[in-house]
């Protein structure tokens, strides 16, 4: 019907014209009738971008018309950037652009998707095209705006949109391996592992398949001696999560293992859970506090005879898990605690609590603590028997134990020109 696919071309026209003209009044809008620059604006652009992980000497060859500053409180603009890996295994990156001083509540957010064959240097321009277009509203206020352009792709590839014919049905796989082997003339050692997953993800659905395969070898002559260790842990886990709304998900968990090191010759463990979050699930790249329960049964065989005398046996468990994430200006927060409990025997039990976090203390200051403690009561899967020097040297066998503790602690001052403009890559 030829009528209606030209009615549907003046459809799609209207609406890229309607959508090109919202996004210059989001630019101009707020621009003086005049033209001219909005009062205590800046010459040139101060840009803070918060993102460490970021190709910023890349960045700053790029974009010259903006300076660049080292820490928030000399910022136009706060570009606080985060990102979460998509389920086609790309990138997704948001970036929250916070205005300061003149530019005081002129806030706003962009976002850029990378594809998951994407090159770094693909990646990279992406990145800065969305940076440029995200800054244009600030720009638009300072000497640069005279020179600013809007240009428009034609629309060929330049937008991503899920196919209506997807003959993958939203399913993506990942094949790895990696090897790292050392010798010399007393000592060699092995390390290999390798796997497949296989992964959909929809709004409503996420869904996962993993055997997973790693190999430990070490061979070391003393004297006329040859020790030679080896360990092994194997295993395949799955879950099925079903969205039940911007607040809650259902889903089944479920795993096979198998651990020379954790004395583990078969284990099967099946665990349906339910998971609420406060924040809406969108919000989960800027802040996220989740609450998490599971409950289920294993059953597994020992490679060797317990402390408690058993060679198999069904164990039924439960957990929770709580979590919290958020990612502002002054820093970041990651801390979570999670306990898990036997039923059968409610005084087996393990209790974790650890997090880090990032403050930003004032120009310049910013310090950075964490750690993780957990208690220890539930190691049913210890061997009978002491472990021999090998085995604790190596660590080739779990050991007893009531408590693990880490934590670390450490703190970054930087002073002086507040300006990071100048890229040289000499050496």
């Amino acid at each position: 019907m030829p009528s209606c696919k030209i009615l549907y071309r003046g459809i799609v026209q209207c609406a890229a014209v309607l959508a090109c003209t919202a996004l210059w009044w989001s630019v101009v809008g707020s621009t003086p009738a005049s033209g001219q620059a909005m009062e205590g604006a800046p010459e040139r652009l101060a840009i803070f971008l918060d993102c460490g992980w970021c190709n910023q000497t890349f960045i700053r060859q790029e974009m010259t018309y903006v300076d660049y500053v080292r820490d928030r409180e000399g910022a136009d603009v706060h570009v606080l950037v985060t990102d979460v890996n998509t389920a086609a295994g790309g990138e997704a990156f948001t970036f929250d652009l916070i205005g300061r001083g003149v530019f005081q509540g002129m806030d706003h957010t962009a976002q850029f998707t990378s594809e998951a064959g994407a090159t770094q240097d693909q990646e990279r321009r992406g990145f800065l095209r969305t940076l440029q277009v995200a800054l244009a509203p600030y720009l638009i206020h300072t000497s640069v705006g005279p020179r600013l352009a809007l240009q428009v792709g034609d629309g060929n590839g330049s937008v991503d949109t899920q196919p209506a014919d997807d003959p993958w049905n939203n399913w993506t796989f990942e094949v790895y391996g990696d090897a790292w082997a050392n010798f010399e003339s007393s000592q060699q050692s092995l390390r290999a592992r390798y796997g497949l997953s296989a992964e959909r993800v929809t709004e409503e659905w996420k869904i996962r398949l993993r055997p997973f395969f790693n190999y430990n070898f070490d061979e070391f002559e003393r004297n006329d001696e040859t020790i030679t260790s080896t360990s092994r842990r194997d295993g395949f886990d799955a879950y099925v999560v079903k969205s039940l709304g911007p607040h809650w998900s259902a889903g089944l968990f479920g795993d096979v293992y198998t651990s020379t090191f954790s004395n583990i010759d078969l284990r099967y463990r099946g665990m349906p859970a339910v998971e609420y979050s406060v924040f809406p699930y969108r919000e989960a790249t800027r802040r996220q506090l989740t609450f998490t329960y599971r409950v289920g049964g294993i059953h597994v065989t020992y490679a060797d005879t317990t402390i408690f005398n058993e060679i198999s046996e069904v164990l039924p468990e439960h957990a929770f898990n709580a979590a919290y994430e958020v990612t502002q200006p002054w820093g970041e927060i990651d801390i979570g605690v999670e306990v898990s409990q036997y039923l059968h025997d409610t005084s087996k039990y393990s209790a974790e609590f650890g997090g880090d976090v990032e403050v930003r203390i004032t120009r310049g200051l910013s310090v950075e603590f964490g750690g993780d403690v957990e208690w220890i009561k539930n190691q049913l899967n210890l061997p009978k028997g002491d472990a021999s020097l090998d085995e604790v040297l190596l660590r080739r066998r779990q050991l007893a134990t009531n408590y693990e503790l880490s934590f670390q602690f450490g703190f970054n001052y930087r002073f002086g020109s507040i300006y990071n403009n100048v890229v040289n890559t000499r050496f």
